[in-house]
């Protein structure tokens, strides 16, 4: 267990360097993470990985730990047991769940005590899997379910030992709150990661950044990030949540990132129809070139999302802790 307060560094003004994608680092290693997959629905992704391939998994988070990261998101991501279900394991989505928060303190521990793991959780995502609808999922699911399943993840977690709760990946304002006030019975710090910021800075579905922050205030959400998002988007959206948040920011994105592809039907080499890696020019360099702006706008946790590795994130370090 780190000695110091998360909360009372990010408070003081240090800046902390997070890790980068897992389950898209889980896939370039070899792991099976399409379970039940198609084209279009990518199931419970990595969440099997956990107990099938756990020393993998260790290994991601440890490499992550060797090139200098201060936070570690466990591989919790969808071991939920809405997106189990369709896989027929929600019964034992707790397995699921435990085995990833151990995994990521078991590889904190053995690497650097003073890193703080996240248990990072995802919401339903059910307008991907409910056809005909886009609604947030408190409406799909109804608030006291969704609440619910956040809150059992969370209290798993928390049960485990994670130093930090972090609903991520969450697309809606409502979606948002609930989330929030669900992993805050905890008591744990709560950091929330928004998913597809647009072009011009408003949120996936056209909601706006300020209005997510007049929607939390009074809530406990300890810091809030930009994430599965292209680095551009994030640097239009970051300094409109740096003014409307009063907590801390920060940055992980998406350089590139396609699971599902190789389900595509393709011909020859790997390509934007077959290679699940499509990074295109987002190599480690650029990459801490973008983490310069977002350190200069007021960002103080950066890392990365979806494709991005531990070259990354060490190509990032010297800019967040420099």
């Amino acid at each position: 267990m780190p000695s110091l307060n998360i909360l009372d560094r990010l408070k003081s003004g240090e800046r902390l360097l997070l890790d980068g994608g897992t389950g898209s680092e889980l896939q370039r290693r070899g792991v099976n993470v399409l379970h039940g997959a198609s084209a279009e629905v990518l199931q419970a992704w990595s969440a099997l990985a956990n107990v099938e391939a756990a020393e993998v998994v260790r290994q991601v988070h440890q490499d992550y730990l060797r090139v200098g990261a201060d936070i570690i998101i466990s591989n919790n991501f969808w071991t939920s047991p809405t997106r189990l279900e369709p896989i027929g394991l929600r019964k034992k989505w707790r397995v699921y769940a435990c085995a990833a928060g151990k995994n990521a303190i078991r590889a904190r521990n053995a690497l650097n005590p003073e890193a703080y793991v996240a248990g990072g959780m995802a919401p339903p995502c059910l307008q991907r899997l409910t056809e005909g609808r886009n609604d947030p999922d408190v409406v799909v699911m109804g608030e006291k379910a969704y609440r619910k399943e956040f809150a059992d993840h969370a209290r798993l977690l928390a049960d485990v030992g994670v130093d930090i709760l972090w609903p991520e990946y969450v697309g809606r304002i409502a979606d948002c709150v609930a989330a929030v006030d669900a992993c805050a019975e905890t008591g744990l710090p709560v950091f929330l990661g928004v998913r597809h910021v647009q072009a011009d800075g408003s949120m996936q579905y056209g909601e706006r950044i300020e209005e997510l922050a007049e929607a939390l205030r009074g809530h406990r959400v300890d810091a809030i990030l930009l994430m599965c998002t292209p680095p551009e988007n994030v640097s239009a959206g970051l300094p409109i949540l740096k003014r409307s948040f009063s907590g801390p920011v920060g940055a992980y994105p998406n350089i590139g990132y396609k699971p599902t592809a190789p389900l595509k039907p393709g011909s020859g080499g790997p390509s934007r129809e077959t290679d699940f890696f499509q990074i295109g020019d987002y190599y480690p360099a650029r990459l801490a070139a973008f983490a310069q702006e977002w350190k200069a706008v007021g960002a103080q946790v950066i890392g990365g999302c979806c494709a991005t590795g531990p070259e990354h994130i060490q190509a990032m370090r010297t800019v967040v802790k420099g």
